[in-house]
């Protein structure tokens, strides 16, 4: 076989509509979701919109600590029914919390520098679900995700289980959010018409096309958020929040880290008892010579002024050399006492009746 038969047995994509016929549009709408909640969508094929929308994206990425990373999702133009010519990609759905992003890529002249850049060249982590076929669409258009930033959900979440060859099925979008997200999703694949599949090159979308697009790139980012969730704390280290072999269990720095902590909680508590004992032993200590001195005093009390006053004059007297004779004593007495006798001696008398005053009366 030759180099031209074999180029041209390759499917090629088909070419999109000549650029006269790209006619600039942009629609900002809003649905109503699971619980009642509302996304706002914004529909466009300008790159200047999706330009100004994607800066949001990577700004709430940027900010973003849990839940980074953006729902991704894709839809192509109708499959050649003879095969000869394979389809290619129409829209391209992204969505961050509660706001939806879609990009009419077919109805653009195919260069969408903006949303290439934001594809493959920022690092950020997209999630879809099933991304087998939407790898082949997007290197058709020359964008290569790099297969570490691109999460296919099915890979990580299993609810119809095995098959009847004992082989594991994979779960399709409404599945996996019915069984995850809300029942309300059972019948998201049966209120769309498999007809309308054939449409997503239709300018500007119906309506209906237009939701189930929305949807379809909403529910693959919140698909995550709640396995995310899951993830973070049964599958991924609780301390470092990367991966570990045991679910739920620290990883062996994270373990190591905790073991330290653990360690001088220890230490710092038998510090603070040896030193709460120490202080225990000064107060008791303190208050023992506090009660000894009271004892002290107690005991030394002097007794009144007066009676120590006498008491010593009465030892003084018994020690004192002075003569003990009655006469001693007794004049001793009176002048303690102020009780003098008068004397038997004339002299003495006139004496003392010259110093005494003389009365008025006659």
């Amino acid at each position: 076989m030759d180099a031209s038969s074999s180029s041209s047995s390759v499917p090629q994509p088909l070419l999109p509509p000549p650029p006269s016929a790209m006619q600039a549009f942009t629609q900002i709408r809003t649905f109503t979701v699971h619980g009642g909640k509302e996304i706002d969508v914004v529909y466009t094929n300008e790159e200047e919109t999706m330009s100004k929308y994607l800066k949001m994206y990577a700004q709430w990425y940027a900010e973003e600590e849990e839940n980074k990373f953006v729902g991704l999702d894709l839809e192509y133009t109708p499959e050649d029914p003879n095969h000869e010519e394979d389809n290619y990609l129409a829209v391209v759905q992204l969505s961050m919390r509660n706001h939806v992003l879609v990009c009419h890529y077919s109805w653009t002249n195919g260069e969408c520098p903006a949303l290439r850049s934001f594809l493959q060249n920022q690092g950020i982590v997209f999630c879809t679900v099933d991304k087998r076929a939407d790898f082949i669409k997007l290197y058709y258009e020359k964008i290569i995700i790099p297969r570490e930033n691109w999460i296919d959900i099915q890979e990580f979440v299993n609810v119809k289980g095995l098959n009847e060859r004992g082989k594991l099925m994979r779960d399709g979008m409404a599945s996996l959010a019915t069984s995850i997200i809300d029942e309300s999703y059972s019948q998201m694949k049966d209120k769309f018409p498999p007809e309308r599949h054939d449409y997503w090159e239709e300018r500007p979308l119906s309506d209906l096309n237009l939701e189930y697009a929305a949807k379809d790139a909403y529910v693959s980012y919140q698909l995550y958020v709640k396995i995310w969730f899951f993830l973070r704390y049964l599958v991924f280290c609780p301390g470092c929040k990367k991966e570990d072999t045991l679910r739920g269990h620290l990883c062996d720095k994270c373990n190591k880290a905790e073991i330290e902590v653990e360690r001088a909680q220890k230490n710092a508590a038998a510090e603070i008892a040896r030193l709460n004992a120490e202080l225990a032993s000064v107060q008791a200590e303190l208050a023992s010579l506090k009660a000894a001195a009271s004892s002290d005093n107690t005991q030394q009390t002097s007794p009144p002024h007066g009676k120590r006053r006498k008491m010593n004059d009465e030892q003084w007297l018994e020690s004192t050399d002075a003569s003990k004779s009655s006469d001693y004593w007794q004049n001793l007495r009176k002048s303690w006492t102020g009780d003098e006798q008068k004397s038997d001696d004339p002299w003495m008398t006139e004496m003392s009746d010259q110093q005494s005053p003389k009365s008025d009366n006659p």
